[in-house]
């Protein structure tokens, strides 16, 4: 009787083992990580620090060739990579859109201010500069450097890029898109600038742009720009009239140097939630096909 009492207990050990090890290996399955992309450093001889960028490769699947890609740079990348990706994955499957698969590269920060900006200032966004109020930024030369010269060749040494490059910045990085295309334009093919910051040192981009745009070829180059034009009655801005005039003063001037141009308002959205539907309607509207199977002229993909 003891024997049996014994066996029993072993079985029911047995079992109860058998059923914990088969609960566990459900919620292991089921947790499985889902990865888009991957983690990298690079020291920067430019400046001189250790900066971090997150890839996304686009999948091949089984059977395909493998493929050289575009590579969209996309700034602030931690805030905005898998929304990014999100999308680039959207419109390089559907019929409507131009573009294709891309990687892509998200740059995150150390110093924004200092790398985004072209010049050091201590003016505020209403152009007013206070007593205390200490110069910041200037670093944009240097951060364009970074980007061309060490973390591009980074990627192409490890990546099957096709030659073609994208920037897409919101905000102080939106103005650092456009300080590239004013300033080194045959840097990349494709600027997205969301809300640029045309507020810095009292309007300087746009004093830039008077003084240089009559001299720059633009030729194969295409912008998308956009505005959150939501009012801010809380605070005195120079950023509102900047963009009028940018919209009706720079862009026509840009477009005369063959530069292909869209511009857009957004009246629903203030400058902290255009970021997303910017970027969105950018690769939507440059990347459309008027019909399908009808590319838009002037594609550069």
């Amino acid at each position: 009787m003891q024997t049996e009492k014994r066996i029993e207990m072993r079985s029911l050990h047995i079992l109860f083992i058998l059923v914990v090890v088969t609960w566990l290996g459900f919620p292991l399955r089921a947790q499985e990580a889902i990865s888009i992309g991957t983690r990298h450093t690079l020291f920067s001889h430019v400046l001189n620090e250790a900066r971090e960028y997150w890839v996304y490769v686009p999948a091949t699947r089984p059977g395909e060739k493998e493929e050289s890609y575009p590579v969209l740079y996309l700034l602030d990348g931690d805030s905005f990579f898998h929304s990014v990706v999100g999308f680039t994955r959207l419109f390089s499957t559907s019929k409507v859109s131009s573009l294709p698969p891309c990687i892509v590269v998200a740059v995150l920060n150390t110093n924004r201010t200092r790398d985004f900006t072209p010049t050091c200032s201590a003016a505020r966004r209403d152009g007013t500069v206070r007593p205390g109020d200490k110069p910041e930024g200037g670093g944009a030369g240097q951060f364009c450097r970074f980007l061309t010269e060490e973390l591009r060749l980074a990627v192409e040494q490890d990546l099957p890029v096709n030659g073609q490059h994208l920037l897409a910045g919101h905000s102080y990085a939106g103005l650092f898109t456009l300080h590239v295309l004013l300033n080194y334009p045959s840097a990349f093919d494709t600027y997205i600038a969301i809300d640029p910051s045309l507020w810095w040192d009292k309007g300087y981009f746009q004093k830039q742009v008077e003084r240089q745009v009559d001299k720059v070829n633009f030729s194969g180059k295409q912008l998308y720009v956009a505005f959150a034009t939501q009012p801010r009655l809380d605070r005195k801005l120079i950023h509102f009239p900047l963009t009028d005039d940018f919209i009706g003063s720079a862009v026509p001037r840009m477009e005369k140097r063959h530069l292909r141009v869209v511009s857009k308002k957004f009246p629903e959205e203030t400058h902290g939630t255009v970021a997303l539907p910017g970027f969105y309607d950018g690769l939507k509207t440059l990347f459309f096909r008027s019909a399908v199977g009808i590319s838009l002229p002037n594609e550069p993909l």
